[in-house]
């Protein structure tokens, strides 16, 4: 599929986009007042340009009063379009390539943006929209999160029930992975039943890379300790390992426990799988004392992080 082409799997994709200014003024002192007097008719012109989804605004019809980052200054715009170049078309034509050329007017140096895709009929939300800066800051640019001028295949990662049929092959090449790679006397917890990822319990998300399955990852409610929730299943196909997918997978799962009320990531792996505990950590996990199953068991490494 053609990068903007707007489908994946038959499912429609908007992109999303994010950018981030920090104004030299504020919006009412004399140094902004052009900028503060063409938001109106630059914001009226994206809402009638061919390929407009949605916008971030408040019932006075703009962002600027959204405070997102600690400095009131820093002001952030989130929209949604049917594809790349319905977002190019606006931002580098018209009325907003006049204003963005002058932006060197109003704003301090060092703005930041992002760009995404997610199945249309959603909306991100600010903490979302965030998360995705927060990611590329991160990761450096990736199909999850990347800039205006940056080509990637099309990714988005979506919830699926576990008789999902692309669910089974992944999880039986996860398990042969895991199983050629435990050393002897380790011990492996490949159980995942549909009641743990019910509703209020847990999901199951996919990752699809321009069409294909290629990474997976779940959560589930942990018995027994309140606000907890444990990671579970996390792969990603080797042929496409650099993409970023599983940062994509574990972003995604932070996001949806966080939104479902859970206070505290909790994960179960092997000493010996280096890679994923380097990214663990440099997500936020530490190490944590084991509890039920992986209580004694040998090479079994259990980590933590919290989500307040």
């Amino acid at each position: 599929m053609p990068v903007g082409d707007g489908r994946l799997c038959g499912v429609l994709l908007h992109l999303a986009q994010l950018n981030i200014a920090t104004l030299r003024q504020p919006m009412d002192h004399a140094d902004t007042a052009a900028f503060a007097d063409g938001l109106a008719p630059v914001n009226a012109g994206a809402e009638a340009s061919p390929g407009f989804v949605w916008r971030l605004q408040t019932e006075a019809g703009d962002a600027t009063s959204i405070q997102v980052f600690p400095n009131p200054l820093t002001i952030v715009n989130l929209t949604m379009w049917e594809s790349l170049q319905a977002l190019r078309d606006f931002a580098y034509r018209g009325l907003h390539r006049d204003f963005f050329r002058r932006r060197g007017e109003w704003f301090e140096s060092g703005s930041q943006a992002v760009m995404w895709w997610q199945p249309a009929g959603t909306v991100p939300t600010v903490q979302q929209a965030k998360a995705r800066l927060d990611f590329a800051d991160s990761f450096g640019p990736s199909p999850y999160a990347f800039e205006m001028g940056q080509q990637f295949p099309p990714l988005v990662v979506v919830p699926c029930p576990l008789d999902h049929p692309h669910v089974a092959p992944m999880l039986q090449q996860l398990d042969r992975e895991l199983l050629e790679s435990t050393p002897e006397g380790g011990s492996n917890f490949l159980h995942i039943a549909p009641e743990h990822v019910a509703e209020g319990n847990g999901a199951f998300y996919i990752a699809y890379l321009d069409g294909a399955p290629v990474a997976c990852g779940a959560y589930r409610r942990i018995e027994g300790v309140p606000g907890a929730a444990e990671v579970k299943r996390m792969w990603a196909s080797p042929a496409h390992r650099g993409a970023k997918l599983g940062a994509a997978v574990l972003a995604t799962i932070e996001a949806a426990a966080r939104a479902d009320g859970f206070t505290e990531l909790r994960l179960e792996t092997g000493e010996h799988l280096t890679a994923a505990v380097g990214l663990y950590r440099k997500v936020g996990f530490d190490a944590c004392p084991p509890w039920g199953e992986y209580v004694g068991v040998p090479h079994s490494y259990t980590m933590s992080k919290p989500l307040a």
